[in-house]
């Protein structure tokens, strides 16, 4: 076991569970279940307003901002541009292989299929290549979803899935949410030499 720590054998289940609704119902069904769950669990958080975007950094750095408490803390890298060091699964998968000793080959054929573009991805602006593993799935509507619980001076932000960096340290890249937000690729390449995830923050006009 190596560190001599218990393992968390709710992360080993859901990590397995993914692996057998993959096999039962097919990846674009294992993916659509998954996204489901996410974003009705972001839609439990209550609605915070932030005075200013200074202000929601701060709340970051407290861990009292919403999207902190899902996913750790993020850092503001410029441009409304954020870097995530930590990936919320890595203890999960940690977990995973310390048992099974790899993630399951099923894994790659739902990767593919989340990154495909869709009604739900669009509507969240995640996937297009910026999803690397099965809990970009989870982590990254999730997200999308808490985000729109948050106004910054009463007006409403949205978050744009820019890119991601599996464990392995193979990296994907959105290129729609790259465009579509006027994120240079280069500086989300740099972002992910040192960070799991990326993504902007944008807040309406």
């Amino acid at each position: 076991m190596g560190e001599g720590k218990m393992l968390d054998i709710a992360h080993i289940s859901f990590l397995d569970m993914i692996k057998a609704q993959i096999a039962m119902t097919g990846a674009a069904v294992a993916k659509g279940s998954l996204i489901r769950n996410a974003v009705s669990a972001g839609e439990k958080i209550k609605e915070i307003n932030y005075d200013t975007f200074d202000d929601y950094i701060a709340a970051i750095e407290n861990e009292t901002n919403p999207i902190a408490l899902i996913e750790g803390k993020s850092v503001h890298k410029g441009e409304f541009i954020f870097g995530l060091p930590k990936c919320p699964f890595e203890q999960s998968i940690k977990n995973y292989k310390t048992i099974y000793g790899q993630l399951p080959d099923e894994y790659a054929e739902f990767t593919d299929e989340f990154n495909k573009t869709g009604r739900v991805t669009d509507m969240y602006r995640v996937g297009e290549g910026g999803g690397v593993s099965p809990f970009c799935a989870v982590h990254q509507p999730m997200r999308s979803t808490v985000a729109e619980k948050i106004t910054i001076g009463g007006k409403k932000i949205h978050i744009y899935q820019l890119g991601c960096k599996s464990g392995a340290g193979a990296k994907g890249f959105a290129q729609k949410w790259i465009d579509e937000t006027g994120a240079s690729k280069n500086a989300v390449d740099k972002i992910l030499d040192n960070n799991m995830c990326c993504y902007y923050l944008k807040i309406e006009e």
